[in-house]
């Protein structure tokens, strides 16, 4: 807090200055606000449509904006801000020509409450985005221009037309305007012919076109103007022309969609036909059908016939083996017959032959073999063996036949699949190209449809949000942050300034100054009170006397570097706190420039007697200069003799800026003080001193910091909080008047 108090001091000082300075400020701000043009700010947003969250997301719109991508926001946002949008606003409002009503202070420039409004045919370039001024005096018109290569000056009348360097331009009185709003009609005005492109760049300045948030498919667009109803206007005009822009290049897209694929729907369509005539020809010269299902009924076919022959040679081998059962004559007797063959008259002949069997070995029980019943019995075996055999014979000539026939038809059946691949892949080719004639039509016509609703439907799925409000108050200047930007450099200069004349100065203002730039001991604070007390002189004296550097018996010198940094009070005030502790002494003037005020007796130095002389005596070698300068030994003989006679001899000498003498007192003084004084004494008397001491080898030379403020103690440190705002207020008092001073006198 005691370095806080330090480092503010200066700004607590000069605190009129900061204080002027802030007020200029201000009344710069104030100045500025005044003559800036007002600009007035009106904004709109524009609701973007995406595929993704929008309105042509539902499926009664899907895909009506044909052939067309998501855009991104900056993509819009610049198109928005583009010379072409900007063209087609501009023609929905009259912006073609600017007037202004110029004032001795502000110009003003009118819109709607313009009392003249301008009719013009100009051909001529030089004269577009030319301010051109006029005066009014009692419908007479003055118009001149000084900018262009060919000054201007045209003399005519309201309502009439003017010969402008061959373009023809017309003021008209606007007799609705004056009466309703009652305008006067005479004074300075000035107006613009704009060129297209200066139009465009003009308005293109104050626009600006901005995304609200990039994951927002919002557009915020700013317009900014003098005339409130001129911004609203020229906002709503971009945002309505925005729109219909959309719509017509979406319609424009569709109608050329529609066009296009007419063209390829007929074209598509004969390659169509084309390709559904190849593939009904290969169809008929090959017989195909369906190929896979042909494919798969010939490998049935061919599996039949393979199962059928397989049943056939089982038949055949079954045969076969009956036949030898048969020619063996084995039958019945050592084994069973095993008939594999399934022929019905067969079987029916073997069972019989069984029945007959049995029936001749009942005989032979009974009966001899010639016997009559026995020969009949063998007479119909040997008929039904030859049955059998017969059948056996033919149904294996059948069997034959029929294994021949399947093996044929067999043979035929598994050479139909040869030319299968050869058949498919052509057949797949011919189906491919009609599917990809099929699906490129199909894709065609159904496009076809969604464009022919696009072309016929004006409807726009961006939509205007907001629309541009007449605003009410400007928003530029903007007399708050102006005021406060001003105000705000203005304390910035202010304090500025104070610590720079605090640093271009370079005084000393306190122990800190003092200790940075010397190693020469500080003894102590003199306040600026301490003429009415010598309270600090006391401290110092005594302070002194305890360290053992202040003793009976030497020579006090005392003296600075300037003559207005007060030593000689110094030099007084030491004498004085002397006397006060009880020690003899006197006081030596060896500065004839400066004597104390108060002083009531001076003594010279040569003519006075040693014997007679009385404590606290006051010596002056003033009326002795010139034999002093002639004879220096005579100084110090002097000197040694008052030292003789008093404790203390305390020598005010003269300040070393302007003489060498003081140096000669100080190598012979048992003490020295060299006095600086606040605000007064310069820093590099502080460093010269150091100097002084080295080179003339100056021993127990001691600083002493005068006129110091009364709420800092010896250590630096801020006391008595009350007597420091009161001696600032004091300092306040006397910048003041000097200003005032210096007021009155320019």
């Amino acid at each position: 807090m005691q370095r806080l108090l330090i480092y503010i001091k200066p700004i607590l000082i000069r605190l009129p200055l900061i204080g002027l300075i802030f007020v200029m400020s201000l009344v710069i701000a104030h100045q500025i606000i005044k003559y800036t043009p007002t600009q007035y700010l009106t904004i709109a947003k524009i609701k973007l449509d995406t595929r993704k969250y929008g309105v042509s997301n539902d499926l009664l719109y899907k895909d009506f904006d044909v052939f067309t991508s998501e855009n991104k926001i900056e993509t819009e946002a610049e198109i928005l801000g583009s010379h072409l949008l900007i063209k087609r606003a501009l023609k929905k409002v009259q912006f073609n020509n600017q007037i202004k009503r110029i004032g001795k202070i502000k110009t003003t420039t009118l819109y709607n409450n313009s009392p003249i409004s301008l009719k013009s045919e100009m051909n001529n370039r030089l004269l577009f985005d030319a301010p051109f001024k006029v005066l009014i005096a009692d419908s007479v018109i003055y118009l001149s221009n000084n900018n262009l290569k060919t000054p201007v000056t045209l003399e005519g009348k309201l309502n009439e037309w003017m010969n402008l360097q061959g373009n023809k331009i017309m003021l008209v009185i606007n007799d609705s305007i004056i009466a309703t709003q009652q305008l006067h009609l005479n004074g300075k005005y000035g107006f613009t012919f704009f060129s297209e492109e200066g139009l465009i760049n003009h308005v293109r300045a104050h626009l600006q076109v901005t995304a609200v948030d990039k994951e927002m498919t919002i557009l915020r667009v700013v317009f900014k103007d003098e005339m409130p109803q001129k911004a609203a206007d020229f906002n709503n005009a971009l945002c309505e022309a925005y729109i219909e822009d959309y719509v017509q290049m979406k319609t424009y897209a569709a109608n050329k969609t529609v066009d296009f694929i007419d063209l390829k729907l007929d074209e598509v369509g004969e390659d169509l036909e084309k390709a559904e005539f190849a593939l009904e020809q290969y169809k008929l010269k090959n017989s195909v059908v369906n190929v896979r299902q042909e494919t798969e009924t010939g490998i049935r076919q061919v599996a039949d016939l393979q199962i059928q022959l397989v049943n056939t040679m089982m038949e055949e081998k079954a045969i076969l083996e009956l036949e030898q059962y048969l020619d063996s004559g084995n039958y019945f007797t050592e084994t069973a017959i095993q008939v594999g063959f399934g022929d019905l008259l067969l079987t029916e002949l073997i069972k019989k032959l069984k029945i007959l069997r049995d029936e001749k070995h009942d005989l032979t029980i009974r009966f001899t073999e010639g016997s009559d019943e026995v020969k009949a019995v063998n007479a119909k075996i040997e008929e039904i063996i030859f049955y059998i055999n017969e059948a056996i014979r033919s149904n294996r000539n059948n069997i034959k036949i029929k294994r021949g026939q399947l093996e044929t038809d067999l043979e035929i059946f598994a050479h139909q699949f040869d030319n299968i691949p050869i058949l498919e892949r052509r057949l797949q080719i011919l189906q491919r190209e009609f599917n990809l004639q099929e699906s490129v039509f199909n894709f065609l016509s159904q496009k076809r449809i969604e464009a022919f609703i696009a072309s016929t439907s004006s409807t726009s799925f961006h939509r205007i949000i907001q629309q541009a409000y007449v605003p009410s108050a400007p928003s530029a200047p903007n007399k708050t942050l102006i005021t406060f930007v001003c105000g705000l450099l203005g304390l910035i200069t202010g304090i500025t300034i104070v610590f720079l004349l605090r640093i271009t100065e370079a005084k000393v203002l306190d122990r800190e100054d003092i200790e940075k730039n010397s190693l020469l001991p500080l003894s102590g604070y003199i306040h600026k009170e301490a003429n009415k007390s010598s309270k600090d002189y006391q401290t110092i004296i005594q302070s002194l006397i305890l360290k053992e550097l202040l003793k009976a018996k030497q020579l006090i010198t005392v003296t600075s570097t300037e003559a207005n940094e007060g030593k000689t009070e110094v030099a007084h005030k030491i004498l004085n706190a002397l006397l006060d502790k009880g020690y003899s002494a006197c006081i030596v003037n060896h500065d004839a420039s400066e004597v104390p005020t108060d002083l009531k007796q001076e003594l010279n130095l040569l003519s006075l007697k040693i014997n007679e002389l009385t404590s606290g005596a006051v010596i002056t070698t003033r009326n002795d200069q010139k034999e002093l300068g002639r004879n220096a030994s005579l100084l110090t003989n002097k000197l040694e003799e008052l030292k003789d006679v008093y404790d203390f001899v305390v020598i005010n000498a003269a300040p070393i800026a302007k003489h060498i003498e003081p140096v000669v007192m100080m190598k012979n003084a048992g003490i020295s003080f060299f006095v600086f004084k606040a605000n007064v004494s310069q820093i590099e008397w502080v460093q010269n001193i150091n100097l002084l001491a080295e080179e003339y080898t100056l021993k127990n030379v001691h600083l002493l910091l005068t006129d110091v403020d009364q709420y800092i103690n010896y250590s630096g440190n801020y006391v008595n909080q009350k007597v420091n705002v009161i001696g600032i207020m004091k300092q306040w008092k006397a910048q003041l008047v000097g200003l005032v001073k210096l007021r009155s006198k320019k």
